[in-house]
């Protein structure tokens, strides 16, 4: 019985740890995340927010569409030139030299 006692009083010991570091994060976790002391504000996804802008940030877009047309007297758009035709595939030397080669053919046959 002595390894059961031993075992028992190790796990209330843990327990006791446990309960004292659950209390001391709901202690500190409380009183630091106020934004108004000085502490560390969290957006909705848990990133650090800052009160400055970032230095890369692009200015929000203006509420005017663009214009759809170009203006009346504008030049017209020259018409694109028609595509060139897409080359042949290279012609095959014959034998076993495949591209895509079965992978359930025998090796040899």
């Amino acid at each position: 019985m002595g390894f059961m006692d031993k075992a028992k009083k190790l796990a209330e010991q843990a327990q006791q740890k446990l309960d004292e570091a659950q209390q001391n994060f709901n202690q500190g976790g409380s009183t630091g995340g106020q934004p108004g002391q000085g502490g560390v504000r969290y957006d909705e996804h848990g990133r650090p927010v800052t009160d400055a802008p970032p230095a890369a940030s692009t200015p929000a877009p203006s509420a005017e569409p663009a214009p759809a047309e170009p203006a009346a007297d504008a030049p017209a758009a020259e018409p694109a030139a028609p595509a060139a035709p897409a080359p042949a595939p290279p012609a095959s030397s014959g034998g076993d030299a495949n591209s895509t080669p079965d992978p359930f053919k025998p090796i040899g046959g």
